[in-house]
Parts: C-alpha cells; structure tokens; sequence
C-alpha cells in the first residue's frame, strides 16, 4: 500500500491569476565576466545568470562595476554589455536565419556587431533615441543623469533620432541625442573610437567537483569542490586567493561554507585556488548551483535529488504521530498500515521535513486538507499549510 503526501504553502494572498504565454529563445550568452544578472520577462526578480544560458524574448539583463557579458543571437549578431548596464532583450523570427530584434537600455553601454539583414531588423531604443540598423558595428550609450544618448558607428551606416528628427551616421561618425533636441552629428578620430569591447575576456573559470554521483538523498549533505581555473592556459591557478559567490536556482536546495547554516547563497573563501562548498536538498527533483567570482566566468552544476526508502519511513511515521498529536484522524486512520511513496510541494516553498517539524511545535498549522482513496488502493493526502494565525497562539 502507497500513501502520497503533498504540501502547499501560501505566505501572499492572491486575488488573481496571471497567464504567461512561453517565451521563446532568440540568444544565448556567450562569454561573461562577474555576476551578470539575468530577469526573465514573467518575473519581478533578478537571478545569476551563467555562461550558455538561453535568453528569452522579454528577459533583461543586468550588470554591476566590472561585470561585462556578451551574448549571441539566433541571426548571428552579437552584442557586448557595458558594466552598470541594464538592459532588456525583444526579439522575434522573420525567417530561418533573420530576426527582428530590439532592445532597450535603461541605463548604461552597449557594443553591437550585427549581422546583415534583407528581411529582419535590429533596432536599440534608449529614452531619448532610436538607432537602427541593417548590419553594422556600432556602440550605443545612454546617461541616465543626463538624459543622453550617445552613438559612434565604426563600419556601416546607423539611422538615429527620436523617430522624427532622424539622422544617417556613418563609419568613423558620432551622434547625440538629449530628450527635446534633435540629435547632432560629429566626426571621430580613430583613438576616440570605443575600445572597451576588446576587454571583457575573464581571467578564471570555476571548475566543480561533487564528492558524489548520481542521485543523492534529500537532507543529506554533500561537499562540491572549486579549483580556479586560467581561462587561457586551462590550467590550474593556485594563486587565487578570494571569495566566490555561490547560488541556487531552487528554494529548495541549500547551500553552506561550513556545514552548520545553510540559506539559497553563500560566500565560499578561495585558498590556494582551492575551496569547498556544502550542498543539501530539500525535495526530490533538480536543481542546481551557480558558482560566480570577480574577473571569472560562472560555473553551473546540477544536482537530483530523491527519498530513500529509510526517509520516507520516517517521514510517514512523522505524518502519523502528528495526526495523531494534532487530532487529524482522517488522516491517521487511512494512513495506518500503509507506507509512503512520494512527497510534492505543489505551490510555494519548503522542506518538508522541516514543515512537519514546525506543524509540530505550532509555528506553522493544516488550514485544510483533501484525502483521495486512490482506485489501487493507494491514497493521496493534500495539505494545505499556513503560519499560525496570532488569534491561536
């Protein structure tokens, strides 16, 4: 006989429900320097980003001082973010090869190197201008303090403005664009042309090593090894001496630098070119670590995780001494007799090892529950689960 236990939590009230149609990818990041921030377009929270990740139309991409990325379209084009840049990314298929993409920078530098279009169109918009293209190399900077949109094109020709007062800059040509104004164009000297492009290169990769394969046990810690890495020679640099800045992409895996306190990031201190983070999941499935460090490209590891049979005997007993305990004898009398197998958070966050735990000592309460006798003779047990209400402490 099976049992399978599903828990709920809801910490906001919602009063409606929001449709995301999916997002289609139009770019993938190619090379990266630092914690590059990535925000797909149905979320309101910025994510560390890593190398390889596919960008989605609507996603926005963020960095802070000394942090650069470049990305590379589905058409072949290329682009260079600028550090304190944040910028988002839209973009469309024409045809098999061709895109019709824009993109809009909030704040900060971009360098574009675009492929040449028949059918689509590459187009990036600031506050105060519009520059558009049919293939070209070109850098766009838009000043927010300043309101200002500065362009220098170095091959081909950019059309810029406010879409009204629209001018044709050329190679070796500038323009600048200031809300209310139309835009003023000027000649380039070759050593003013932007050089910061042909520096974002890191200096180190970040090379994982799990002390373990396979599938690993929920709750069971684990170590995962960092040796710093010289992007040119690929060779070990034990010179490194540092923090790295390690992430999830998952409320429900942990991580550590010792072992004792475990939250979704952490700071994990480099030696020798050598360090050790501690990873724990929380409920079956995969999830996975981002490693990032200054001047270094982002690492990601993956990790599935599952419920021994020895947790979900005790994990059944828990549920069973807790219905009995709390008075829920719905729930102790199908249970009996009956061993669990599986567990799911359908909606928000938890360990639930944890949830039982703090059901127990009445930090947390069952607002309802839903018992299914399933047709094999299994059942299925849904708990809907909230913090205590002050009325009943």
């Amino acid at each position: 006989m099976n049992i399978r236990v599903r828990l709920i939590t809801f910490i906001f009230l919602f009063v409606g429900i929001i449709l995301y149609g999916e997002a289609r990818v139009v770019a993938a990041i190619s090379s990266m320097k630092g914690n590059v921030k990535i925000k797909e377009a149905s979320k309101r929270k910025y994510n560390t980003a890593y190398k390889g990740q596919m960008i989605k139309t609507g996603d926005w991409i963020q960095t802070d001082k000394n942090v650069f990325v470049a990305i590379v379209f589905l058409d072949g084009s290329n682009v260079k973010i600028q550090s304190n840049t944040e910028i988002e990314i839209k973009s469309s298929r024409v045809t098999a090869k061709e895109l019709k993409t824009q993109m809009y920078i909030a704040e900060g530098q971009a360098w574009s190197k675009v492929s040449k279009q028949k059918n689509g169109e590459f187009k990036i918009k600031t506050p105060t201008a519009v520059a558009s293209v049919k293939g070209t190399e070109f850098d766009v900077e838009f000043d927010d303090l300043a309101q200002s949109t500065s362009l220098i094109v170095l091959e081909g020709e950019v059309s810029f403005g406010d879409g009204i007062n629209d001018i044709l800059t050329g190679a070796m040509e500038g323009a600048t664009a200031v809300k209310d104004e139309p835009p003023t164009k000027y000649k380039v000297a070759r050593e003013d042309l932007p050089q910061w492009q042909n520096d974002t290169d890191p200096a180190w990769e970040l090379k994982l090593v799990p002390d373990r394969t396979g599938k690993h046990p929920v709750n069971q810690p684990m170590k995962v090894s960092i040796q710093v890495m010289n992007t040119k020679t690929k060779e070990s640099d034990n010179s490194y001496n540092d923090e790295v800045q390690v992430s999830v992409d998952s409320d429900l895996l942990f991580v550590s630098n010792d072992g004792s306190t475990w939250s979704n990031n952490a700071n994990i201190t480099i030696k020798d070119g050598k360090g050790t983070i501690h990873i724990k999941g929380g409920d079956e499935g995969k999830s996975s670590i981002i490693t990032t460090a200054e001047n270094s490209e982002s690492s990601k590891l993956q990790f599935e995780f599952y419920i021994s049979k020895s947790q979900k005997r005790s994990m059944g007993g828990k549920l069973s001494e807790l219905a009995n305990k709390k008075g829920l004898s719905g729930i102790a009398d199908v249970i009996s007799g009956k061993s669990l197998k599986s567990t799911s958070v359908v909606a928000g966050s938890a360990n639930i090892d944890d949830i039982l735990q703090k059901i127990d000592t009445g930090e947390l309460e069952i607002s309802d529950k839903v018992i299914v006798k399933n047709s094999d003779g299994s059942v299925t047990i849904k708990l809907i689960i909230k913090p205590r209400s002050q009325d009943n402490k």
